[in-house]
Formats: C-alpha cells, sequence, structure tokens
C-alpha cells in the first residue's frame, strides 16, 4: 500500500522550516521572466518561501542574483517588486556594493569595515527560454543538467519563442504541498470540473515519471478543446499546463506554513486573442475550483480529524512520487 506523508507535514511550522533548508535553498527555483529583466539595470525582488532574493539584468547584459539582504543590519538592497535600479545601494543605511555584491563604501564607517567580509550573498542564476531561475546553493549543478529530459520534451513545442503575455495571481489559504497533491492526481477532475472534464477524455488520462525532477500527464482532447491535454509538474514546484500554440507556466510558491501563492505566467507562439481568451478562462475556472477544494482540505487537516488513508496506484502515482521527494529531502537534511 502506497503510504502518504504525516498530515503534520502539512500543518507543522517546524516542518516547514525543514522544508525552507531541505528543498527550497537547495533546488533551481523558477523566480521570473525574462521580459521582466531585459534592459540592463533591470530587477526583481521577491520573497521565495520566505527567502528575500534579489536579481538584476547587469550593464553587461548578465543576469546576477543576491539574497536582498545588507550585512550590515538586514536592510533590503530593492524594494520588494520589480523595475530599474542604477547602483547596489541599501535602502535603510546607504551601504554600496558593486554589481558582483562586494562592499565598496559603508557610509560614515571610515576604514573600519573590511569589504571582503561584508559582500552580498551570491545566489546561482540562469534562463531557460522565457524563464529565469535561481538557486541559494551558490555552487549546484548546471540548470540545464538538473532539468535533465524536461528540456529536450518542451524544446518541441518552440519553447524558445514563446511570448509572454499576462499574469494571474493570487493566495490560497493552504499548504504548498496540499496544493500540488491536488494537481498531480485527475482522480478528482469527473467532479469537480465539469469544463475541464469535458475537454479531455479522462480514461485515456496516463501520468509518466521519466526522471526523479519531474512527471508527465496526458490524455486525449475533446475536437476543439481550448488545452493540448498534456500537463508537466517539476520538483518542487512548477508546473507547464500546455494549450494549442501556447503554455501557463504555473508557479507554486509558499508565503508561509498555512499560504500558497500561485503565479500563472501565460505565453504564446503567436496566438490570436481569442485563443488567448479561451485559454486564460479555462485555466481560471479550474484554479477557482480547485483552491474551493484544497483549502477545505487544509481546514479538515488543521482540524486533527484526519487519519492517513491509501493512494490510489493507478490515478496518484505522482502524488505517492512527490510526497516520497518531500520525505526524503527532509529526512536526509534533517
Amino acid at each position: 500500500m502506497l503510504r502518504q506523508l504525516d498530515p503534520l507535514a502539512y500543518v507543522s511550522e517546524g516542518f516547514y522550516q525543514r522544508e525552507r533548508t531541505s528543498v527550497w535553498s537547495t533546488q533551481w527555483l523558477l523566480a521570473a521572466v525574462t521580459n521582466e529583466l531585459e534592459k540592463p539595470g533591470e530587477y526583481v525582488a521577491r520573497s521565495i518561501a520566505g527567502w528575500p532574493v534579489l536579481i538584476r539584468r547587469n550593464a553587461d547584459h548578465q543576469l546576477t542574483a543576491f539574497l536582498n539582504v545588507c550585512p550590515h543590519r538586514g536592510g533590503p538592497i530593492a524594494w520588494p517588486g520589480e523595475g530599474r535600479i542604477g547602483n547596489l545601494v541599501c535602502r535603510y543605511h546607504g551601504w554600496a556594493f558593486d554589481s558582483d555584491g562586494r562592499l565598496l563604501s559603508a557610509r560614515d564607517f571610515g576604514d573600519q569595515v573590511c569589504a571582503d567580509e561584508h559582500s552580498l550573498t551570491p545566489l546561482s542564476v540562469d534562463e531557460w527560454g522565457p524563464l529565469v531561475f535561481v538557486n541559494l546553493n551558490p555552487s549546484p549543478h548546471a540548470l540545464l543538467e538538473s532539468l535533465g529530459g524536461l528540456v529536450a520534451l518542451i524544446s518541441r513545442l518552440d519553447f524558445e519563442r514563446f511570448v509572454h503575455v499576462r499574469r494571474i495571481s493570487r493566495e490560497i489559504d493552504c499548504n504548498w504541498k496540499t496544493y500540488v497533491d491536488n494537481y498531480l492526481e485527475a482522480y478528482h477532475v469527473p467532479l469537480i470540473h465539469p469544463l475541464l472534464g469535458a475537454a479531455i477524455d479522462i480514461e485515456s488520462y496516463t501520468i509518466d515519471i521519466p526522471e526523479p525532477s519531474f512527471c508527465v500527464h496526458s490524455a486525449r482532447t475533446a475536437e476543439g478543446a481550448p488545452n493540448s491535454g498534456l500537463w508537466i509538474f517539476r520538483y518542487p514546484n512548477i508546473a507547464l499546463n500546455v494549450y494549442p500554440g501556447a503554455m501557463n507556466v504555473e508557479r507554486v510558491e509558499p508565503i508561509d506554513h498555512a499560504r500558497t501563492r500561485i503565479v500563472y505566467d501565460y505565453f504564446t507562439n503567436g496566438d490570436t486573442d481569442d485563443d488567448i481568451s479561451a485559454m486564460l478562462h479555462m485555466s481560471n475556472v479550474t484554479l477557482d475550483e480547485d483552491q474551493a477544494m484544497v483549502e477545505v482540505v487544509q481546514a479538515n487537516l488543521d482540524s486533527g480529524a484526519y487519519r492517513p488513508g491509501p493512494l490510489s496506484p493507478r490515478h496518484e502515482m505522482a502524488l505517492h512520487w512527490f510526497q516520497n521527494r518531500i520525505r526524503t529531502d527532509v529526512e536526509e537534511t534533517t
């Protein structure tokens, strides 16, 4: 029988803090799209699972990334959000850093501060198509190496030529894993997703886990359906939802142990406004239905009333894979 995670993993602040170290600080994480960082000086500053991340395009057009934390007193180098900044200067006390994060000057400190000991904390950053990833590990495996066979799979969709057309973001009152568990199975589709259920042949739905880092869900689609019947999830938090000539890149970001931010970035390779509208409508109706369900499931988990039941070997293999990854990563690093 397939064993589920302990329900405490979905409600415990302590377990979440362990995940921040063992999962979120070790994986390549989607943090931005390239059109936010096209010109020198453009930046994105966001919190990912509580880690304050700053990504900036330098004058030489190279991306750099740091923790958005000044080594003096923890002030921000850039205000959260996106925009343009010239120099890297702490907004709190004015310490200045060069484009590589090395301390240039500590305002009104004279010669008392050693620059080599007070640099910004560097992060790894790289691009894949229209997506920008960061890794809190300064020396991880290369991004494309980590993505593995996912690169070849997505390249068939002309991914490199996709253009960003829309972003939608919302907060959901559930642990991030509660949301991912729901994404990773179609067992629930006939009951809560009438629009999606009418667009696919649920009996043809298959799940494949070709590599430890990602899984692929596919199904035959009805004629004229607004989706392509292909959904790909990369551990720990990226979903690629494929539509005819388009893609919705779904980002699952913990806000804390009880709240999750879902970011939808929509890309096309030249679809009409009608095609984009159909994609937006399908994805948002599905998200509305999922949100209503996972928030109730989370409330039941929080109540302490739930005891883990069995997982379906037919419908919930990807869920089992995901939970095992969490179990292994957290247990091996604590």
